[in-house]
């Protein structure tokens, strides 16, 4: 019998610790409900376990993501489908104004009054409808290519041979350049109107001045507006352009005169190649700016004048000056030059213009095109969707100059109106289907928050029958250990009978 050390004592109480342990640890995963409560619990299982949590958690606020993105485009749909309703009216005052019944000095200056103050309203609309003071039909939240170009192509100088009442010879001048070019028609119909057709071709590296002017007689004839007032013929490098009016003169091209290669601002206008656009940034194109003409970037409108008229810039609008003393090319370099100072001024740092006039944005966040909804827990291309409205102003929209003060007007203003129709038409679908999208989208989320949820809980959570089972017997071994431990402290007291 040993005295020194009872060994029986040390067993028993290194047993009732580690019982003690492991009955703690019983009460705090009772009491908190998990298995893991810190990573001496169970290492990997709870790396897991926060990866999911991430994960969760990320869905969560996507899906909440989603139910304002949802909000957001109910707010712009409502406001376009009040434009909607509008342009119908406007159409229905059109349409009885092209009547021969009424008088242009008294009926129609009535009607005029009415579709004027419509146009007004459209404009309230577009500037008003906001979600979180974010405003969504001005434009601000358009496609990131806005509106524009202010150059001549040297490259397509296009000249008059010939005219007569019923037919004018076009022909290409000079080399033409490879890859996209942009070219509009101004001519009158039969009636005498004012109409415009513009067309895109794209020239490959071995195009001549011959298979460009094919190309531009097969897209001007695939139109049915064109057509329906000129046959086109190419031969060689000339376009002869005959009117499918007999006797008219009012169905004719405008503004050639003898050989005189067509500028920019008269009767065919080059308005330059659109260019491919690349990733961050954007090519303005738009014809060369005349005077009050404006273009809208990232909601600001940039006002273009004469140096003279500088001080009839609309409030609100910024200025850019047109240089309409220098040769074409000149003047229209220097106008793109001061377009960029107006746009550097206004914090987009990154526009430039090239010697040709062509504006470029190189960092499109600096002009706040589109809106990106997170819909997911990451940042890759499939977590995100992307809204862009365009411009639902009456400018925008095309109604700026709209009038129905003569019956010639009204007739114009017909079309006019049926092409804002469509464009809010389409914009409204466009927001409808990415409407059904993001709920789609929220209940895909919630599914895969529920699944996520479950498989994180078998891993993170406590199963409660199990560890009360656990508990239990813990609790009865601590209690046995205690016992255990007072009666090996007795024991070295029997050394004292040998003793006696």
């Amino acid at each position: 019998m040993r005295i020194q050390h009872n060994i029986s004592a040390i067993n028993a109480n290194r047993q009732y610790a580690g019982n003690n342990t492991a009955l703690s640890k019983n009460i705090q995963k009772l009491s908190s409900g998990y298995r893991i409560n810190s990573a001496a619990d169970d290492a990997a299982g709870l790396a897991i376990s926060e990866k999911m949590r991430s994960q969760i958690r990320g869905l969560d606020q996507a899906t909440n993501n989603a139910n304002d993105g949802i909000s957001l485009v109910q707010t712009a749909e409502g406001g376009l489908n009040e434009t909607a309703s509008i342009l119908q009216r406007m159409k229905e005052l059109a349409t009885q104004s092209s009547n021969g019944t009424y008088q242009n000095k008294v009926d129609r200056e009535n009607i005029q009054k009415e579709v004027t103050s419509l146009k007004s309203e459209i404009d309230r609309i577009s500037t008003s409808t906001n979600f979180n003071k974010i405003n969504l039909l001005d434009g601000s939240i358009g496609t990131a290519t806005i509106t524009a170009n202010f150059a001549a192509s040297a490259n397509m100088d296009i000249q008059n041979v010939a005219a007569t009442a019923r037919q004018s010879t076009l022909k290409l001048d000079g080399t033409i350049a490879a890859g996209p070019q942009h070219l509009k028609f101004d001519y009158l119909d039969a009636s005498g109107a004012t109409k415009s057709k513009e067309i895109d071709i794209t020239l490959t590296g071995t195009d001549t001045n011959t298979s460009a002017a094919t190309a531009i007689a097969a897209a001007l004839n695939a139109d049915a507006d064109f057509k329906a007032n000129f046959n086109v013929s190419a031969s060689a490098d000339t376009l002869t352009f005959t009117s499918n009016v007999a006797g008219s003169d009012g169905n004719r091209l405008i503004g050639f005169t003898g050989t005189t290669p067509v500028a920019a601002s008269t009767g065919i206008k080059d308005i330059a190649g659109t260019g491919t656009d690349k990733a961050m940034s954007a090519e303005i194109k738009t014809a060369k700016p005349g005077e009050g003409d404006t273009v809208t970037i990232g909601g600001k409108t940039y006002e273009f004048r004469t140096a003279a008229n500088i001080d009839k810039v609309a409030a609100g609008n910024t200025a850019v000056v047109i240089d309409s003393d220098a040769t074409l090319a000149t003047a229209i370099h220097n106008t793109a030059t001061n377009l960029v100072s107006a746009l550097k001024a206004n914090g987009v740092s990154s526009a430039s213009a090239d010697a040709a006039g062509k504006v470029t944005i190189a960092d499109l966040d600096e002009i706040g095109s589109k809106l990106t909804f997170q819909i997911g827990d990451s940042t890759a291309s499939d977590q995100q969707v992307s809204l862009s409205v365009g411009n639902m102003s009456s400018k925008g929209l095309g109604l700026s100059n709209i009038s129905v003060l003569t019956q010639g007007d009204a007739k114009n203003a017909i079309d006019t109106i049926s092409n804002a129709i469509n464009s809010v038409s389409t914009t409204r679908a466009d927001l409808g289907a990415l409407q059904n999208r993001l709920e789609h989208t929220v209940n895909n989320l919630g599914t895969t928050s529920e699944n996520l949820t479950s498989a994180e809980s078998r891993i993170r959570d406590v199963d409660m029958a199990k560890e009360m089972m656990d508990f239990t017997k813990n609790q009865v071994l601590v209690s046995a250990a205690q016992s255990m431990l007072s009666q090996a402290n007795t024991q070295p007291q029997n050394v004292l009978k040998l003793l006696q």
